[in-house]
């Protein structure tokens, strides 16, 4: 009777190390079938506007952007904040004591970097950089004067044929003419039109690679280039349904996942996505920006989309994969998937 209790033992002991096994291996096998993930962005834009030179605007602003900064930090998603050049005077003229205590210290775009992890980039509205006061390299050298943490990643306007080789020489500035700025790292290129609220020409594909130039040849790449450009996708629609593909940029980022997992996309190479934030849904509509981290939450859990700054999607690139280009543009979605139209 001993005996034939032992026996039964060691039974069940096997069952229940086969079933661990068996689980195990079916978590490893789930696991092998996640595809590379998409490399998602969350990317704010402040415009240039006067009114930041008020202080009271400045502060409520400033307040804004301490209220999104929780909610991206409890998402674990990634923050690209892109600034142009009266907001960063903002900064200098208005952070006083009293709201710096608030902040470590620290005025908000500082504290913003060092506590957040937002990356802080320079910004021209429509990348329109060629007329006017300032040029990406003055917002880039009075961005440095408010942070040691601002990064070389800008923006250009892609079928332009002077802006590309200007920048990709080094950029002097108007208003800081002893200063040149060397961008390395370009993210949404917008059309030559962009800037007059006509958005038809801007470049809205998925992928990384290094221009070689302007017009046709921004979807060459270029080996031996400088400048590695980061692929947004679309702009998503924010609910105003003008112009419509996608009601929002979550939406295409779950088609971009059902292409990788059915085949349609190469699901070796890397895809990137940045979900963009005009100032307006940063200031006013921030319930947008908390249902589309809702949205994508599952993707997240699941594997199938990582949040990383834009200087990481280079790393990443650089490190696992080879620096290989891969150039998705938008034409090459179905239409029929579109989820506004």
């Amino acid at each position: 009777m001993k005996n034939k209790k032992v026996i039964i033992g060691f039974a069940a002991l096997a069952v229940i190390t086969l079933s661990i096994l068996f689980i195990q291996l079916h978590i490893q096998n789930s696991k092998s079938d996640i595809p590379t993930p998409i490399y998602v962005t969350f990317a704010g834009h402040i415009e240039d506007d006067k009114i930041y030179l008020d202080c009271d605007v400045y502060q409520d602003r400033r307040q804004k952007l301490l209220t999104i900064a929780e909610m991206i930090e409890a998402s674990d998603a990634a923050f690209n904040l892109q600034i142009e050049y009266e907001f960063f005077q903002g900064a200098l003229q208005c952070e006083d004591d009293e709201m710096m205590a608030t902040t470590n210290g620290q005025n908000v775009i500082d504290y913003l970097a060092t506590n957040y992890g937002f990356e802080i980039d320079s910004h021209q509205e429509g990348a329109w950089d060629w007329e006017g006061e300032d040029n990406f390299a003055d917002v880039r050298y009075i961005g440095e004067l408010v942070t040691s943490s601002i990064t070389n990643t800008g923006g250009l306007v892609w079928n332009y044929e002077l802006q590309f080789p200007e920048l990709d020489a080094g950029q002097q500035g108007q208003i800081y003419p002893q200063f040149t700025w060397y961008p390395e790292i370009l993210a949404h290129a917008v059309g030559y039109e962009h800037h007059l609220g006509n958005f038809e020409d801007d470049d809205l594909s998925s992928g990384i690679w290094i221009p070689k130039g302007t017009n046709d040849d921004f979807y060459t790449h270029n080996p031996d280039g400088r400048m590695v450009y980061i692929g947004p996708g679309p702009h998503g629609n924010w609910g105003d349904n003008f112009d419509c593909t996608f009601q929002n940029i979550a939406d295409y980022i779950e088609l971009l996942v059902k292409y990788m997992q059915d085949g349609t996309i190469d699901n070796t190479k890397m895809f990137t996505a940045s979900v963009t934030l005009p100032q307006n849904i940063m200031f006013s509509k921030q319930d947008k920006i908390a249902e589309t981290l809702e949205q994508l939450e599952p993707l997240v859990e699941a594997g199938y989309i990582e949040y990383v700054n834009y200087t990481e999607v280079v790393d990443i690139w650089h490190t696992q994969y080879n620096s290989e280009p891969n150039i998705f543009t938008f034409d090459e979605i179905d239409p029929a998937d579109y989820t506004c139209s």
